[in-house]
């Protein structure tokens, strides 16, 4: 089922394609939002409340041609956002311990071989936006597309955002004796 065909039946407010929606997308929300908050109840908190938004947005949802998970990876990102305000956490708490290396990319190679805690503390002093942009490149996996849709840019600031963030983090991470 293409996203335009799942969004039609939400809008037609089909019990089976919430169904599907959740199926298809809690793991991966989830693991998202983990990464960002680092605290189980807070991340089930927030992708429950992730899709509670989406029940009472999809009626202002038109598909434009964005992959519909990316309006969803940014309700989720802008509710965990302001939970973390809240609870008064910080985005440093991030769990890259359980990020499988993608054998093809070297900078999810390089960030592999580095330390989970001291990788925590540099991505800590990235900003908001360089932290976002890694978190959903290296560890959500998601395409440079897809970034673009779910921060509301163009795919090239993204891939200028990532090209500074690696950079920035190389540098972090260099002041902390590694390579």
């Amino acid at each position: 089922m293409t996203d335009e065909e799942l969004v039609a039946r939400l809008k037609a407010n089909d019990d089976e394609a919430y169904r599907d929606v959740v199926a298809r997308y809690s793991d991966a929300l989830y693991g998202y939002v983990y990464r960002m908050t680092g605290d189980h109840h807070l991340s089930e908190d927030v992708v429950s409340d992730t899709y509670l938004r989406m029940v009472e947005k999809i009626d202002t949802y038109t598909f434009y041609g964005a992959p519909f998970k990316a309006w969803l990876y940014r309700i989720a990102h802008n509710l965990a956002i302001n939970a973390m305000k809240r609870t008064k956490r910080t985005t440093g708490s991030v769990d890259l311990e359980r990020v499988a290396p993608a054998v093809d990319d070297p900078a999810v190679t390089v960030m592999a071989g580095v330390d989970a805690e001291e990788l925590r503390e540099a991505l800590a002093e990235l900003t908001e936006e360089q932290r976002q942009v890694v978190l959903l490149r290296f560890v959500a996996g998601h395409s440079s597309d897809e970034v673009a849709h779910v921060m509301d840019k163009t795919a090239n600031a993204i891939k200028q955002m990532q090209f500074r963030a690696l950079r920035s983090l190389g540098r972090l991470l260099e002041r902390r004796g590694f390579d």
